[in-house]
């Protein structure tokens, strides 16, 4: 029964009891059909997107797989390329330790084994052409290596100065035992140089006087005092009073003093059976034990003794045997 206002008349409505039992029941069952329907829907949606998530997560899982075999392929990179980064240093040392070593030979041997070593000195430029040009391909900068441990990623430069070291075909410490072999050889072939230069020098072929004018010759000759054909044992070169007189190799002092044929005199041993003899001096400036070098100033020009007037009577004694003067003398010149 449903009530009204004051001014409205009464209304009725009848239900069934069928009715009053079947309303309920079918809010219940669209209400549980709602709500079903809902799972249904959330368990579709929730399956896809499980779906998603599991291709996501192979996409990842390959994804981290490269990029955890990049990193490994970069890693092996960066230690190879640190591997050949300490080749490079140390081939660098090596090459500033063998130019070190190839300046000290050349300062060493350069400047004293002339033309006769030319060969030589051939070979050492050689190999220190080679040096220069590995230290040019390299750049010369040893001081410019950056070691890869200390760098995140190498660097192109590094890359090329590594592969340059690689490939780099010359042996240095070939080259270092090639140069201590030198060494040897040279020092060897210095000693008989200068054993050598010693025997040269030690041969009187030094002109005696500024004079190269000679009055007379070796060999027999008029004696300017009897007139005679007497054997002259020497040279004589004409020169003023007071001239220098020089020796004509190096050697020691055997005799200066005074005769009354030869005047103030100096004889001077060379060695190997070699003397040589200044007569008619002047003044003697060189005492017997004397050691002089060639060139030296040992007295003065005169005309002492047996002499007919100022000049230097020359002479050149073999095993105590006169030989001609002139078979010693270098840069023979008659004014």
């Amino acid at each position: 029964m449903l009530l009204r206002g004051a001014d409205k008349t009464v209304r009725q409505f009848h239900v069934s009891k069928r009715s009053v039992v079947a309303a309920p029941a079918v809010a219940v069952l669209a209400v549980s059909g709602c709500i079903g329907g809902l799972q249904l829907k959330s368990a579709f949606k929730i399956s896809h997107l499980e779906d998603q998530l599991s291709q996501q997560t192979s996409q990842f899982a390959q994804t981290v797989s490269a990029k955890d075999e990049a990193i490994l392929n970069l890693q092996k990179e960066i230690t190879l390329l640190s591997q050949q980064t300490k080749n490079m240093e140390t081939k660098l040392n090596d090459l500033q330790a063998l130019e070190n070593k190839l300046q000290q030979f050349i300062e060493k041997y350069g400047a004293v084994t002339g033309s006769s070593h030319s060969s030589r000195n051939s070979d050492s430029s050689v190999s220190r052409g080679k040096v220069q040009s590995l230290s040019a391909s390299i750049g010369g900068k040893t001081s410019s290596v950056i070691p890869l441990a200390n760098s995140s990623q190498p660097s192109a430069e590094l890359k090329r100065m590594a592969a340059l070291a690689d490939s780099s075909t010359l042996d240095l410490q070939a080259v270092s035992d090639m140069l201590d072999e030198m060494e040897q050889t040279m020092a060897y072939s210095l000693k008989q140089y200068r054993l050598r230069q010693a025997e040269l020098d030690a041969i009187p072929s030094g002109w005696p006087t500024s004079s190269h004018q000679m009055t007379s010759g070796f060999g027999y000759r008029k004696d300017p005092f009897t007139g005679k054909a007497t054997f002259h044992a020497g040279i004589d070169i004409a020169g003023n009073t007071g001239d220098p007189v020089f020796s004509a190799a190096n050697g020691i002092v055997e005799e200066s003093g005074f005769s009354s044929s030869e005047g103030n005199h100096i004889v001077i041993d060379h060695g190997n059976g070699l003397r040589s003899v200044y007569m008619h001096l002047k003044q003697i400036e060189a005492r017997e034990g004397d050691t002089i070098v060639r060139g030296e100033k040992i007295g003065l020009l005169g005309s002492t003794g047996r002499s007919s007037g100022p000049h230097l009577h020359f002479q050149v004694m073999q095993r105590d045997e006169a030989v001609n003067p002139l078979n010693y003398l270098s840069l023979v010149k008659e004014d």
